[in-house]
């Protein structure tokens, strides 16, 4: 059995990996979410707040029998208060950095953890963003917290090339997606964020790339790893 582990399975990317990775029967996927719904004999619901560091230090992963692959995606991220910093919300920050950041490092560590001894593939996948590279006025807490899953990725991946039975680490951009941040996006103040009428126009002339076909290159990658050995790229550069 292939066990997969993804956050923020309620909706856009992580919905759309679940749902693609659920037509294989041989594939156990857990959804952790704040919100549940998808329906099949091979979905596992974990309800939980990932902006809740209480709820994110008491999860565990569980113990698994005939694991063949054991998955994690933190796929789960906000956008934040998408303002100058300055005029931020403190609270938007602190529950930012906690999604995006904290949750991410505590996941990855309990899982490199609880399945050390392990002796199967085991892979973990954090979904970056083309923000973490490039600054973006009215984005720094998104663009900060993106840098930082990029290098706690890549220092990961190079930690994990000493273990016994290693964590492959992927950090990988999925580009501009069609999703429930896009719309926080457009629906921003124009006064805070200069690159509104951008992000607009990329809606408007149907240039957002769908849920659907990320899901797609995300499990072509996680089923074919050995095809893809860098630990930070961009979905761009998958064919």
């Amino acid at each position: 059995m292939n066990y997969y582990f993804i956050t923020g399975t309620s909706s856009g990317i992580g919905q759309a990996l679940a749902t693609e990775l659920l037509k294989d029967e041989n594939n156990q996927v857990f959804g952790i979410s704040r919100r549940q719904n998808i329906m099949d004999v091979n979905f596992t619901p974990i309800t939980l707040n990932l902006a809740n560091i209480q709820e994110v230090n008491a999860f565990n992963f569980p113990n698994l029998e005939n694991a063949e692959k054991v998955v994690l995606v933190n796929n789960a991220g906000q956008i934040g208060d998408i303002k100058p910093i300055g005029s931020s919300n403190n609270d938007a920050i602190a529950d930012l950095f906690t999604v995006n950041v904290t949750a991410v490092a505590i996941f990855m560590n309990k899982f490199i953890d609880t399945y050390a001894d392990l002796s199967v593939e085991k892979t973990i996948l954090n979904v970056s963003s083309g923000a973490g590279k490039n600054p973006i006025e009215g984005w720094a807490t998104y663009c900060g917290s993106k840098a930082a899953v990029d290098l706690l990725s890549l220092t990961t991946f190079t930690e994990q090339k000493r273990a016994k039975n290693p964590v492959l680490i992927y950090s990988i951009a999925p580009g501009v997606v069609d999703t429930e941040m896009q719309a926080s996006i457009r629906a921003s103040n124009v006064n805070d964020f200069t690159r509104h009428k951008h992000f607009v126009d990329l809606k408007t002339n149907n240039e957002l790339t769908s849920p659907t076909e990320v899901a797609e290159k995300y499990a072509m990658i996680l089923n074919q790893p050995e095809n893809y050995t860098e630990c930070i790229f961009s979905l761009r550069d998958v064919k």
